[in-house]
Formats: C-alpha cells, structure tokens, sequence
C-alpha cells in the first residue's frame, strides 16, 4: 500500500524537480547577461538602433490605430485613420504572407530530410503557395524573424518609406 502511494507522488516530485531546475537555469541566464563597474553589476539591455520617428512609423503599421489613445482619435481626420487602417490591413496581409512562405519552406525541407523524394508527398511540395485566407499564428520570434528583418520587408514591400532608414 505504502508503495502503490510512492509511485503515485513520484511524478509530481520529479515534474516540481525539473520545474526548479528550469527557473535555475532561467536565473542563471538571466544573471549572466550583466556587466560589472566600478564593483557593481548592471542589466545589459538591448538597443533599438531605430530613433523615434522609424519606431513611430514601424508601430504605425504594425499595430494601426491601436497605438493611437481615445482621445488622439477623436482629434484625428477620418481620412488620416482609413489611410492607417489600409496600410495597417496591407501590412498585415505581407507579414501572414512571408510568414507563411517561412513555414512552408521550414516544413519542405523537413519532409525531404525525413523522407526524402517519396512520391506521396509529390502533392505537397507542388501545392506550396500561401493562402491569403489562413492566418498563420507563429510568432516572429519562433520564425526566427526580427524587427530589422521585418522592417527590410516593409520597405521592400513599398509599406515602409524607401528612406526609411536616413529618416531623423
């Protein structure tokens, strides 16, 4: 009996044990990305090497009208917000698009390493163009996409302005 209640906590302990030595390992990265001066240690942060006015209109495509308050929008000329909301909607239309070619290339290229050139998945690789009508729920980071790479394909794609990047 004693032993039938052992095997029945047993996965609980060992599940509580991996599950603290994920949190070490998470401090652990968390606490050697620092920088020590003077005796003192100090949180080393990334640097957006965009200024304000590329921030602004990056998050003015990426996020529409949703970055703009209540009271911002009241101010706003009608016309100003269906020129965002149609950029916004055409930004969004590229990004599903690119990240689906990501996906689709990603999954090609796992399917020929596991299986080779087999003639049942003839059908796939034929059929591999992206569906404007399926929204692709990855998100950027488990693509492997950055802002600098998103924004290179905002520009090539005309959303974001051609000197975008000399903008001050």
């Amino acid at each position: 009996m004693i032993l039938r209640g052992c095997l029945r906590v047993l996965p609980h302990i060992i599940n509580s044990l991996t599950n603290m030595q994920q949190l070490k390992n998470k401090i652990n990265n968390y606490q050697s990305n620092v920088q020590s001066f003077k005796g003192n240690t100090y949180q080393v942060y990334e640097v957006d090497p965009f200024n304000p006015a590329q921030n602004f209109l990056y998050k003015r495509v990426m996020f529409g009208l949703k970055m703009y308050s209540p009271e911002e929008l009241a101010k706003m000329p009608r016309a100003k917000q269906l020129r965002i909301n149609r950029v916004y909607k055409r930004c969004q239309l590229v990004l599903n698009l690119w990240k689906q070619e990501i996906s689709i290339r990603w999954t090609n290229n796992m399917f020929r390493h596991y299986f080779g050139e087999h003639p049942f998945l003839k059908p796939f690789w034929e059929n591999t163009e992206p569906d404007p009508k399926f929204v692709n729920t990855l998100n950027f980071k488990d693509l492997g996409i950055t802002k600098e790479m998103i924004i290179k394909k905002l520009v090539g794609e005309g959303i974001l302005p051609a000197n975008f990047y000399s903008l001050q």
